[in-house]
């Protein structure tokens, strides 16, 4: 490869998507440029794409460089061979996560070790001085664990960042997979193809069933509702937050055919997800109160009258009696109780089933004192008698679950004994009332 110095508009010069800007190198550049006036070497081919030193073209551009020199590959970088320093490389941060960091690289390290041959390596200039493995990140592990310090490199410029991430995929189509594995690569392959798809102007893509069959075999992983159920599968892996549900997925989704036994296990929740019905629309009730929330009466109060279709003709509070406005069912909301206590509420229920107060009906007496018996004797009643057989007869009308729900909810600790006290002391309240 040759290189030569040529003077080149900086705003005319081609940054590829993926690299990204360092704005402290940025103001390092800039700081130097204002004492020495000299800006560092900026690294393009012969077409104007950048290879090299992107926080460099940043400075020049925000200095409003019309031409600054750059250095000019003449050799074109997709076929550059070179030895780089292993601490100038790096491995790319997603093969990891499609991977995973704890392989089994025990073959691959004798082999190496035997041979004391390591591939070349494929990677890209990130614009900080550094490159990142797209192609032979294992090796790359093993080498470094073997002590080598420096790789053969073939050096790649890419035009976008999704051809990067075809070529990282690539370089793995040889390698054996777990089924999860091959879901991560699926995955990375859907946002590809989303994004490849925005670039089309316009143009119609292969529609979401196609797409789905076409990575489904790209991957390995056959059909494509084989594929959505295996995703299906390491999506809620990732999320669950059981450790032992978690497992039993990994182990299901590390076996050759373990899609179906991986399902199996998240059917029940994905059933559920698609039973889920949206929540129903609210609609008023005759004579409920409500908060106006939009037209002339917004923030009002008012009583609902009857409904029309998506509307309810309702009296607005402070209006006169006789007259009524018709409000849409979404310009109003149930009006908003002010908030009471649990023991206010108690109390009010007793009060509506005409059971009078918790101390009326159940005189404070010590617990587990005295003859047992005595406490399966009807309690003392001291309120009076009308009120006494008006509260029997109401209890009387509701089923044994309501008014042990009631009692419960008067008494919470009340037990079977008690409730059969009290049943007793009901019945004999009427049968004394109808005497």
């Amino acid at each position: 490869m040759t290189q030569n110095l040529k003077p080149w508009n900086p705003h005319e010069i081609e940054a590829p998507g993926h690299l990204s800007i360092n704005e402290d190198a940025v103001t390092e550049v800039l700081e130097k440029f204002s004492t020495s006036g000299n800006i560092p070497d900026i690294i393009i081919s012969e077409s104007g794409h950048l290879i090299d030193g992107i926080d460099a073209l940043e400075a020049a551009k925000r200095l409003d460089q019309q031409m600054v020199m750059v250095v000019i590959q003449t050799k074109p970088p997709e076929s550059l061979l070179t030895s780089i320093n292993a601490e100038l490389l790096y491995t790319h941060p997603l093969n990891a996560s499609i991977y995973g960091e704890n392989e089994d690289l025990s073959a691959l390290k004798e082999a190496i070790s035997q041979t004391g041959w390591i591939k070349p390596l494929v990677a890209t200039p990130d614009g900080q001085g550094r490159y990142r493995i797209i192609s032979g990140n294992s090796c790359f592990k093993v080498g470094c664990e073997l002590g080598t310090t420096e790789f053969n490199v073939e050096l790649k410029i890419f035009a976008s960042e999704q051809e990067e991430l075809k070529t990282l995929l690539a370089g793995n189509v040889g390698r054996e997979k777990t089924i999860e594995q091959k879901v991560r690569e699926g995955l990375l392959w859907e946002k590809i193809e989303r994004e490849e798809s925005k670039s089309r102007q316009g143009k119609s893509g292969l529609g979401a069933g196609a797409t789905r069959d076409i990575i489904a075999k790209k991957v390995g992983l056959g059909s494509g509702v084989n594929y959505e159920h295996a995703v299906a599968a390491v999506k809620v892996m990732d999320s669950e937050p059981d450790s032992v549900k978690r497992s039993q997925l990994k182990m299901a989704l590390s076996k050759p055919k373990g899609v179906d036994a991986a399902y199996k296990l998240i059917k029940p929740q994905q059933e559920l997800k698609g039973k889920q019905k949206p929540p129903s629309r609210w609609i008023p009730k005759e004579f409920e109160r409500v908060t106006i929330t939009g037209g002339m009466h917004k923030d009002k109060e008012a009583t609902v009258a009857f409904l029309t279709g998506i509307c309810a003709v309702v009296h607005v509070d402070g209006t006169p009696e006789a007259k009524r406005d018709q409000i849409p069912f979404n310009q109003m909301e149930p009006l908003k109780a002010a908030p009471t206590s649990v023991t206010q509420e108690l109390k009010q229920k007793q009060k509506d089933l005409g059971l009078g107060t918790r101390e009326q009906i159940f005189p404070e007496a010590p617990r587990n004192e005295g003859d047992p018996q005595d406490l399966l004797q009807p309690p003392t009643i001291s309120i009076a008698s009308d009120a006494v057989e008006e509260a029997a007869a109401t209890l009387l009308k509701l089923s044994p679950k309501q008014m042990y729900e009631v009692m419960n909810r008067i008494e919470p600790e009340l037990d079977t004994a008690r409730l059969n006290a009290i049943w007793k002391a009901l019945e004999k309240s009427l049968a004394h009332k109808a005497a």
